[in-house]
């Protein structure tokens, strides 16, 4: 069950907090495209399933995820090549070449990996409204865990209503630092507002545990479903 998901202890070293979830990231990643390459079960299908039971909120069509992948592979026939025949050029012959060659080879397939696998999990990780919590998950990276009684309001991002140089932040009357974007490279659908204190919810990056500010904002690709699911279920507030 997605109340089954247990709040990760306050990290008494953030430099080896913030390691171990680096190297817990890259492991998913280069696993997620192995598999991926490979046919066989993704790591993005079982992260998603222990994430429970609920209604689920996909994220399939942002913009930046549609385009990703062919824009990364295509960059690596142009410009990495283009960057490998200009090193060859600018660079002595010898120990200092190889090395010049090796490393931007090895951000090339690093880059690729990195889009597909960002793409992979994007399109298997959903968001899930379980009883009592609404747990929001971008892929591997972010994940966070919001008590359905610690949530005041919730309202689709109207993006349509900015003039000029006016973006959905004015639209909505916020600033940036009050709000906890939850998402990756596409721009966020649903905005959530959290009680003062918002006791039991939780956010984490990478695996290292970060703050919830009082709004969070984040993608879905139907955010007027998840808008109308959540305030259903959002309990009633007390008579007085």
């Amino acid at each position: 069950m997605t109340d089954g998901i247990t709040s990760p202890a306050p990290q008494r070293f953030f430099a080896a907090a913030w390691i171990l979830g680096t190297w817990r990231a890259q492991r998913f990643m280069w696993s997620e495209s192995a598999c991926k390459l490979r046919g066989r079960a993704l790591p993005s299908t079982r992260y998603a399933q222990a994430l429970g039971a609920g209604e689920r909120f996909v994220l399939h069509r942002g913009s930046w995820m549609g385009v990703l992948v062919p824009m990364v592979v295509f960059s690596q026939f142009v410009d990495v090549l283009m960057a490998q025949g200009m090193l060859h050029l600018a660079v002595p012959p010898g120990p200092p070449r190889w090395l010049a060659h090796a490393a931007l080879l090895f951000a090339s397939v690093w880059t690729v990996v990195w889009a597909v696998s960002l793409r992979s999990a994007m399109r298997h990780v959903d968001h899930v409204l379980g009883e009592h919590a609404l747990t929001l998950a971008i892929g591997f990276k972010h994940l966070a865990r919001i008590p359905l009684a610690a949530i005041a309001d919730v309202q689709v991002i109207d993006h349509r209503a900015a003039r000029g140089r006016q973006d959905w932040y004015d639209v909505h009357g916020l600033k940036p630092r009050d709000v906890t974007p939850v998402t990756c490279l596409d721009t966020p659908t649903l905005l959530i507002e959290l009680l003062p204190g918002a006791a039991g919810a939780w956010r984490t990056v990478n695996g290292v545990r970060k703050p919830l500010r009082r709004w969070v904002a984040v993608y879905v690709d139907q955010p007027e479903p998840m808008c109308r699911a959540l305030a259903v279920a959002l309990p009633a507030p007390p008579i007085r």
